[in-house]
């Protein structure tokens, strides 16, 4: 009975350790097929399912923020020109009529629309001129500087009628344009910017419009200039001489458009009414980077017409 038993224990034994053996050989073959499977994997495409790496956007420059103490204006925004990256804002989404500065928009779709010369009748009634005679055949270039520089209503609703057909089709147009850029805040009535009620903006869409502006080199270059002769007419023999009623003030009253900090005022547009008060869109450069600032309703008691340009040359005198 003790050799029976001795030798079922043997047999056991014998038996469990072949199964060891076979489990062991079956993991070894496991492994091995794992690992050539990964690498057949590496010769072929990555075993990874993560998605393709994402274009990475730069984050832009932080820019430096300015005080809006101390200014005469109601509503004020600065901006870096090449972002529109905001620096001051004071109000500067609130509702504002923007009186003359409507006129860049004016510049802007006949620089776009109008590259020949033209001959319109003149008219303007209660509003600013240029003073071109009725009967003259001045260029578009011409009445572009007399839109932009002394603000002249007559050369406004000349190019709005050889664009647009008419003022009503021209500011249409104008509209049509403000919504392509954006400019949800802005609705225009006229192409002068005299007072309506329903003739709006705000220093954020005057900004973004300004911007646009600068892309051209004809605007740029007409609103740049302080002084600018145009082409002889028959009733103007010797071209009718037009200041800017920007760059022009500084000069009359002895500010300079270079300030302490080294930044340079180079040009913008005035507006004026009772409602708007005193308004303003300029740009300037400074260490190389341009800036756009829009002053609204400064409404001193003063009553001086410098107010807006002197608050033009606070906030830019601030950069650093």
């Amino acid at each position: 009975l003790l050799v029976i038993i001795i030798g079922l224990i043997g047999v056991l034994g014998y038996q469990m350790q072949k199964n060891e053996k076979k489990q062991t050989d079956g993991n070894a073959s496991a492994s091995s097929s794992v690992s050539s499977s990964s690498l057949a994997g590496d010769s072929s495409e990555p075993i990874s399912d993560s998605s393709p790496e994402e274009e990475i956007t730069p984050t832009p420059e932080p820019v430096q923020q300015i005080s809006s103490d101390g200014l005469n204006s109601q509503h004020a925004l600065l901006v870096r020109e090449s972002d529109l990256a905001e620096m001051m804002n004071l109000g500067g989404d609130e509702r504002i009529y923007p009186a003359s500065m409507t006129k860049i928009m004016t510049a802007l779709l006949t620089i776009e629309n109008l590259p020949e010369d033209i001959f319109e009748e003149l008219t303007a009634q209660d509003a600013s001129v240029a003073g071109f005679n009725p009967y003259e055949q001045p260029t578009v270039r011409d009445l572009l500087y007399g839109v932009l520089l002394p603000s002249g209503a007559d050369a406004c609703e000349t190019l709005a009628r050889a664009v647009g057909g008419s003022e009503e089709g021209f500011v249409a147009m104008m509209n049509q344009k403000a919504e392509e850029l954006g400019l949800t805040n802005t609705h225009f009535e006229n192409c002068t910017g005299l007072h309506n009620d329903n003739h709006y903006s705000t220093c954020r869409d005057i900004a973004v419009l300004m911007s646009e502006c600068l892309k051209s080199d004809t605007f740029r270059e007409i609103v740049t200039r302080e002084v600018y002769t145009t082409e002889a007419t028959a009733s103007h023999p010797e071209g009718i001489t037009l200041y800017d009623t920007m760059l022009h003030r500084f000069t009359s009253y002895e500010m300079s458009t270079t300030l302490e900090n080294g930044a340079v005022i180079e040009g913008g547009k005035t507006g004026f009414t009772d409602e708007a008060g005193q308004c303003l869109v300029s740009f300037a450069e400074y260490g190389g980077e341009e800036y756009i600032l829009v002053t609204a309703e400064a409404m001193t008691d003063s009553g001086s017409a410098v107010d807006s340009i002197a608050d033009a040359s606070t906030v830019y005198g601030r950069l650093q």
